[in-house]
């Protein structure tokens, strides 16, 4: 398909295309190397950085709108709209979701929103997938992010996944061996006493982070969620650096 700065185009998400961080941002493309390596990275698209330069954005949305109803089954699911910068997330600037968004209209709405919310001086992608349904999820750090200990993982997980840790600051917090072995576990912020995850999901989440940690290069901090029927999600993954010590008692925003 002809690309023009007068027109919306789309890149699926298993593409090799949304691999690269400028055209895609770092976000989606380190989430387009996950699924095309077999994680669990829920299906979606990505209107690239060159859509969004150009100032006649709405311009002939006729494969957007189609890519839209795909995803969303013409409007009968929810979507998440995310910006996707061509930095790394807050090194730089700010950048907001837009969740639960429904039908056409609210779809351009939130696109709007989304790229207007850029407060960096970097370019960035628009990221769309499911709204997923969440039973319980959080954040993953592939080494413990407090003491750099590459034999531990470190699980914040809530009722309702990352989104219920935000919202309400109540989490429980594993520490877990290589083996899903749980070494340690404390409640934080009036966390209820009913564990969020069991030790099989534990341990699929182990397994997860070593799988990152070897795509990737490095311990990552991963977002990730599992749904009613127990499936786990991979939400959004990015190396586990210095970045991460002031707020490693908090998962990710």
């Amino acid at each position: 398909m002809q690309q023009s700065a007068h027109a919306f185009w789309t890149i699926n998400l298993d593409d090799p295309l949304a691999g690269a961080p400028d055209m895609a941002g770092a976000k989606a493309s380190d989430l387009s190397r996950a699924a095309r390596h077999g994680m669990p990275v829920p299906p979606g698209f990505v209107i690239p950085v060159q859509c969004l330069l150009s100032g006649e954005r709405y311009r002939n949305t006729g494969e957007l709108r189609k890519a839209w109803a795909r995803l969303s089954r013409n409007g009968a699911l929810p979507l998440a709209v995310r910006s996707s910068s061509t930095h790394a997330e807050g090194v730089e600037g700010r950048y907001v979701s837009a969740l639960d968004v429904k039908g056409w209209p609210e779809f351009l709405k939130a696109m709007t929103g989304v790229v207007a919310s850029a407060t960096g001086p970097a370019a960035a992608a628009i990221l769309v997938q499911p709204q997923l349904d969440l039973e319980s999820g959080g954040v993953l750090f592939g080494a413990d992010p407090l003491d750099r200990r590459g034999d531990r993982v470190i699980v914040w997980a809530a009722a309702g996944g990352p989104r219920a840790i935000r919202d309400s600051q109540a989490a429980t917090r594993y520490a877990l061996n290589r083996r899903g072995k749980v070494m340690s576990m404390e409640r934080d912020g009036g966390a209820p006493e009913e564990e969020p995850l069991t030790r099989q999901q534990l341990r699929a989440l182990v397994k997860l982070a070593t799988r990152a940690t070897a795509l990737f290069g490095g311990p990552q901090e991963i977002e990730f969620g599992f749904d009613p029927e127990g499936a786990l999600w991979l939400l959004q993954t990015r190396p586990l650096s210095s970045l991460t010590l002031p707020r490693a008692r908090r998962p990710a925003s």
